[in-house]
């Protein structure tokens, strides 16, 4: 998700809204590419998602564990 969000950061800074003609379709020879995905994405993603797990009550898998074990 981060390379395609810093190719859409790139595409808006690029984009002159007042001056392009919309009637014509994109040439993709010339647009640009999200790129290889990097370390730093990885890094980035990393730091800003949040961990499900941790909202859930790991109890009552416990007790189901201890009563009835694994299938």
């Amino acid at each position: 998700m981060k390379p395609l969000r810093r190719l859409m950061h790139e595409m808006d800074a690029s984009t002159k809204i007042d001056t392009t003609d919309w009637t014509k379709p994109a040439d993709p020879r010339t647009a640009p590419s999200i790129g290889p995905v990097t370390n730093d994405d990885f890094a980035r993603a990393l730091d800003s998602t949040k961990s499900s797990a941790q909202a859930v009550k790991f109890d009552k898998y416990e007790k189901w564990m201890a009563e009835f074990g694994s299938v």
